[in-house]
């Protein structure tokens, strides 16, 4: 099967703009500022400090923002049959905080997985990520710290990348799509032969160019400042009726809306057992 892609808006093809999904975030029962979560994770060993995060999660500490959840729309051509396809995810990359105060947090992808089960959610593929840095209504470049001079599994790193990202987005609103900021932890059919394996993808310049080519370099237990974990909702529209990423992702040729590595079956990182 030949397949010609392209990613577009819908907008006369559209009748009528579809209702999104809302990320249903755990019941706020705390506010922790951002200059207390740093002293309890920065020095703690990576289990622990996720442990805290998962506690932070649980009760509440999410940014409401991040519930608002933003339409990419995407179309292919498959065996003369136009396909069009509507996902919803995150404006901006997982974090802790409010809206005022908050950091953006690089987790591991068991952790990301976990969250993501907990909102009926998936992590992105690339071609997700290219798609959402085409349609993003925000663009910043790229601001890597480089790792001869600095420690980039530091939680002070992360706290300075994520000011610098703050200083580039400026005034933008919270709920207007931002790219550019972050590596993805994306879904990959490379998880099939590398389960133990953390795949990330992207990092655009403000040319399109993404800085990172899809890589399975590292191991689960590698979390750098430069890692984002954005959400997408499972639910979808396909062809205006309602489906599941998962099921387009498995299927043998509509898995091109949203995959350019061939179906993706299971969609999602292995958590152990137990």
């Amino acid at each position: 099967m030949k397949a010609t892609l392209s990613i577009c808006w819908l907008l006369a093809s559209c009748a009528s703009a579809p209702t999104a999904p809302t990320l249903h975030l755990p019941p706020r029962a705390l506010t922790t500022p951002t200059s207390a979560l740093l002293t309890h994770l920065a020095d703690r060993p990576l289990a622990a400090r996720e442990a805290l995060v998962l506690e932070q999660f649980e009760r509440g500490n999410v940014p409401p923002f991040l519930a608002t959840l933003v339409p990419i729309h995407l179309h292919a051509q498959i065996d003369g049959n136009d396909h069009h396809a509507t996902v919803w995810c995150t404006p901006d990359y997982f974090g802790l905080g409010s809206n005022e105060d908050w950091l953006r947090m690089p987790i591991t992808p068991q952790l990301a997985q976990h969250l993501a089960d907990r909102l009926d959610c998936v992590l992105p593929t690339s071609h997700l990520v290219d798609a959402i840095w085409q349609q993003a209504t925000s663009k910043v470049e790229p601001h890597p710290f480089h790792p001869r001079d600095h420690d980039i599994l530091s939680v002070r790193l992360f706290a300075d990348h994520h000011v610098a990202i703050e200083r580039q987005r400026g005034n933008a609103p919270r709920t207007s799509l931002l790219a550019g900021c972050k590596k993805d932890v994306v879904l990959s059919a490379l998880l099939r032969d590398w389960p133990t394996r953390v795949v990330i993808y992207g990092w655009h310049h403000l040319d399109g160019r993404a800085i990172q080519p899809r890589s399975k370099a590292h191991t689960t237990p590698h979390v750098d400042y430069s890692h984002g974990i954005r959400f997408v909702a499972r639910s979808m529209l396909l062809d205006g009726e309602p489906t599941t990423i998962d099921i387009v992702l498995a299927h043998a040729s509509l898995h091109v809306l949203l995959s350019d590595e061939g179906p993706i079956a299971p969609a999602r990182y292995p958590l152990k057992k137990g």
